[in-house]
């Protein structure tokens, strides 16, 4: 995580990490892992709702692709663990790239719970979005509920 974070320094990016977690379980996982990026707390999936994430089926967990990724996390060292208190399994994620303006440039939504883009997706992204002309942005916030598209001349 340290080089990739590294590289989007190297684009003016910072990476900011919102989970689910609530606060206590979330600063043990960081001191265990040694992250070194902001994180949010959003137990309550405010912001997960705000960028269109969508919950799941149990019956996901049993797709062969869902089920290969668990064992493709295990193979390098992650353990299975019983979800946290109030954390909803069923919850899926995204990776999103915003302007300093909360402007969405870029989203990722997962489609199982295993499905992550590569950094490398995110940086190709973030260089794609370096060209002269950018593409129609949507404006995301807690004072923008409504998500509309935003002109890139407003």
């Amino acid at each position: 995580m340290h080089a990739a974070q590294q590289q989007f320094a190297q684009r003016n990016c910072s990476i900011l990490v919102v989970t689910q977690a609530q606060p206590q379980q979330l600063a043990h996982y960081v001191r265990r892992m040694g992250w070194q990026v902001p994180l949010v707390c959003d137990p309550e999936r405010a912001v997960y709702r705000l960028f269109g994430l969508e919950r799941t089926s149990w019956l996901t967990f049993l797709h062969p692709r869902v089920v290969w990724g668990y064992f493709r996390g295990m193979l390098r060292g992650y353990r299975l663990k019983m979800p946290y208190w109030g954390e909803d399994v069923r919850q899926l994620g995204g990776d999103f790239l915003l302007d300093r303006h909360r402007r969405l440039l870029f989203a990722y939504r997962s489609a199982v719970p295993t499905d992550r883009p590569a950094a490398a997706t995110l940086l190709e992204a973030l260089s794609a979005l370096a060209t002269p002309s950018p593409p129609p942005a949507t404006a995301v916030g807690p004072d923008d509920r409504s998500a509309e598209p935003i002109s890139p001349t407003q």
